[in-house]
């Protein structure tokens, strides 16, 4: 069940027929569930999952409760198939995002692989159209298949701490954004074709990838169409 999301479980209307070639006109509890369809569709749309096929899409910034939204969602998921042939099946996250928070980026990478290790569940990353900044790591990071359609943008760079106040304290958000740097370039080493002295070279300005380049650096697997 999806009861945060979705209210109750839709069953499709079924008619029956009177005789072969004939249908009963339908009933105001037929029309009711027609109308509670389109609802379940336009909450997918709403809370950005596809409950169904096994889909969350990550749009927009990444900022303040995308980790907890992600979580949610895949959760969500999880229990709607419990019991059923596609429980273990991957989760699908379609990607196309200016990037954001290098924190929640962490978080729903931390998240994608403890699903993979206790739970079998793997996530396919998929960008269609942008995956900049922190969302071109979560798409490399991705424990499944990790796919970019043939047009789609993929940018990497040093991430920036955009710290004030006081000068020592200034110097300490330094200091720890030196460590997220070289976390990510770890991560980007375990991921891709290229080990860490590659991406610490090259990513200190925006690199920009198109799709053919992220495949032949190992960002991605695939290339869709």
């Amino acid at each position: 069940m999806a009861d945060n999301l979705y209210g109750e479980e839709y069953e499709s209307p079924r008619i029956e027929t009177l005789e072969e070639g004939t249908f009963e006109k339908p009933t105001n509890e037929i029309k009711k569930k027609i109308m509670d369809y389109k609802k379940y569709l336009y909450r997918e749309i709403e809370f950005a999952v596809d409950v169904e096929d096994r889909v969350i899409y990550l749009c927009g910034e990444i900022e303040d409760y995308a980790l907890y939204d992600f979580m949610s969602r895949c959760r969500t998921i999880m229990k709607y198939h419990a019991g059923t042939d596609k429980e273990s099946d991957p989760i699908n996250l379609v990607i196309d995002s200016n990037g954001g928070d290098v924190f929640e980026m962490f978080g729903m990478i931390d998240y994608m692989e403890s699903l993979d290790k206790n739970l079998g569940i793997k996530i396919n990353t998929m960008c269609r159209g942008k995956a900049l900044s922190a969302a071109a790591v979560i798409l490399a990071a991705g424990t499944g298949k990790r796919m970019a359609s043939k047009r789609s943008t993929i940018m990497l760079h040093e991430g920036s701490s955009m710290a004030s106040g006081k000068q020592s304290d200034v110097k300490a958000a330094g200091k720890y954004f030196d460590y997220l740097n070289n976390m990510a370039n770890d991560l980007l080493e375990q991921k891709t074709h290229k080990d860490k002295k590659f991406w610490d070279a090259n990513i200190k300005t925006d690199m920009y990838l198109n799709s053919k380049d992220a495949l032949k650096l190992g960002v991605i697997d695939i290339i869709i169409t």
